[in-house]
């Protein structure tokens, strides 16, 4: 569920397809050594978005990344989605997304680099001049990511 939020999430900020992939990384293994009961999926994964945004270098602002997690809550709850207030409530979630991302850079020791085969298949694709191939291409692009 958290990593098909961080998807969710990155189509709605405009973040390239690497920047979610990097996301969802970060909140994979940050969830391998630590308890989904002991800490919020939702901040965790506002927290791995905006921090992958920053890694892939296309930042979004922690406002931008906090509206659109309120949105897609009020989606999944199925109620209409309505502005987020400026309030305190917002300053509290913010600072919450800011302790997480603190959380995960600590817990994966500040090793943040992720390496996707992603770009090695699009080489590779193109080498053998296979890119219009859409079967191909697509199975080719969906089968790393059950590995990661």
């Amino acid at each position: 569920v958290g990593c098909e939020l961080i998807q969710a999430a990155g189509i709605l900020l405009k973040l390239p397809q690497v920047a979610m992939a990097t996301g969802q990384v970060l909140f994979q293994r940050f969830f391998y050594s630590k308890s989904f009961v002991k800490h919020s999926m939702e901040i965790l994964s506002m927290a791995c978005v905006h921090l992958a945004s920053k890694i892939e270098e296309d930042p979004r602002r922690i406002r931008d990344v906090v509206n659109v997690f309120h949105h897609l809550r009020k989606l999944r709850e199925k109620k209409s989605p309505v502005p987020l207030l400026l309030d305190q409530s917002y300053i509290n979630q913010k600072n919450q997304v800011i302790k997480a991302e603190r959380r995960v850079l600590k817990e994966l020791g500040f090793c943040v680099h992720v390496k996707h085969p992603h770009k090695i298949i699009v080489m590779y694709l193109q080498v053998l001049e296979c890119q219009h191939n859409r079967p191909l291409v697509q199975t080719a692009w969906v089968v790393p990511d059950g590995i990661i």
